[in-house]
């Protein structure tokens, strides 16, 4: 189960709330630096075997290779128009580059124990933090690979989407829910049987939505377009790091 410092907690929710812009990165960065205690909580939860149609939706979920572009809209309650960004993703295993392209540029590398960003293809990429919970979480989103014991999972939608409800106190403080949602497999599906390709083609070209509502009230709705190209060298390289891509820590 997911328990994350207060200071996690903080950057966690101040990315959630801007999904990186860079003004608010680079405060999010200095404030991932002061420790602070972990707060447990009094809670015990029973985990529950998932019912059939949550364990499908899981294994139908997960992306261990794909790229493709994405939309990103933020609506806030006290503005008529959403924020919308675009840009790219690439996940690799439990690697994921999510690198936004307008209305201003920047890239997030997550990486299994931490979570890199650059504002620039010119800069080097800089710690936001080493949070392994904090990429947990967005692994999470980005992958769909959910970790069951920090979330209460069901199926909606005629069984298309995963609505996660949070567990631990800590994680209500960021979420009132998230919810996974595959939004043209049927079609996706169909059109790739005809051409009788394999499974692994039919994910790859899946579209999902996501939809992550904040403890406000307040929600980010995220459409990921899975393309069918073949990964390149470049792609791989691209969800690496290596040192010379690596700035001071905490640099900003």
């Amino acid at each position: 189960m997911i328990l994350l410092s207060r200071s996690s907690s903080f950057v966690l929710l101040l990315f959630l709330s801007t999904m990186l812009t860079p003004l608010f990165a680079q405060e999010v960065a200095q404030a991932a630096t002061t420790e602070a205690t972990i707060e447990k909580g009094a809670q015990s939860n029973t985990n529950s075997t998932p019912t059939v149609e949550v364990s499908n939706l899981l294994e139908r979920l997960v992306i261990n290779q794909g790229k493709g572009p994405f939309v990103q809209q933020k609506h806030f309650s006290f503005m008529s128009v959403p924020i919308t960004s675009t840009g790219h993703f690439i996940v690799k295993d439990e690697s994921a580059l999510w690198q936004t392209e307008q209305p201003v540029f920047s890239a997030l590398l997550l990486t299994p124990d931490a979570i890199y960003r650059r504002l620039s293809l010119e800069d080097d990429y800089q710690l936001l933090t080493d949070s392994a919970e904090f990429s947990a979480i967005l692994s999470t989103i980005f992958t769909g690979k959910v970790n069951e014991d920090d979330w209460q999972l069901a199926s909606s939608n005629n069984n298309t989407c995963l609505k996660l409800t949070p567990k631990s106190g800590q994680l209500k403080q960021l979420f009132n829910q998230v919810d996974l949602c595959l939004i043209n497999e049927e079609s996706t599906s169909e059109t790739n049987a005809s051409k009788h390709t394999d499974k692994s083609a039919s994910s790859a070209s899946q579209q999902r939505q996501i939809t992550l509502t904040d403890s406000k009230g307040d929600n980010t709705l995220i459409i990921m377009t899975l393309s069918n190209d073949d990964f390149s060298s470049a792609d791989l390289e691209a969800v690496k790091l290596t040192p010379n891509q690596l700035g001071n820590v905490n640099d900003s």
